[in-house]
């Protein structure tokens, strides 16, 4: 058996249950076929270093898996047939050591949280309340101030102050 290792962005439109359900049919399907799913780490929602299908975020999971070549190659195939899934990596980890139970259990722990914390700020944007954990636009930390540009065209010179926008 080869050691595998899975990086795959989901969309942003997915909540975090079906992005979670999502990872969960993958790791069946590797069980289901004979092979062994060692870690899985979600990452959440991040952002993009370029939009994907016009999607500025996306949904991190990775997976650490050991099974037959045969397996690797339907996974890849189910996940390019996948519509929610912007893109895939799946290499071989042969150089990465299996995690020990007490990582898996961190681990286990961690996906529980995550998925309680998005259910808190699914419910407080349900709910019209701030969420907890993201900054307002109010307190964003920009002093911006108004600049006369007369003498912009030289060289080391931005101008003066105006005055002073609060």
């Amino acid at each position: 058996m080869r050691r595998y290792e899975l990086v795959m962005v989901a969309s942003p439109v997915l909540t975090e249950e079906e992005a979670d359900r999502q990872v969960t049919g993958f790791e069946s399907l590797i069980t289901e076929m004979g092979g062994t799913v060692h870690k899985v780490d979600r990452w959440g929602r991040r952002k993009l270093a370029f939009p994907i299908n016009k999607h500025p975020e996306g949904n991190y999971s990775l997976l650490m898996y050991e099974a037959e070549a045969n397996v690797e190659k339907e996974l890849t195939r189910r996940l390019k047939l996948t519509d929610t899934v912007l893109r895939f990596l799946s290499v071989r980890a042969d150089h990465e050591k299996v995690p020990t139970a007490e990582e898996k259990v961190a681990l286990e722990e961690a996906r529980r949280d995550h998925l309680k914390r998005a259910a808190e700020r699914a419910a407080a944007e349900a709910a019209g309340l701030p969420v907890p954990g993201v900054e307002t636009e109010a307190d964003d930390g920009d002093d911006w101030e108004a600049v006369e540009d007369d003498d912009a065209d030289l060289p080391g010179r931005r101008g003066r102050v105006v005055e002073d926008l609060e």
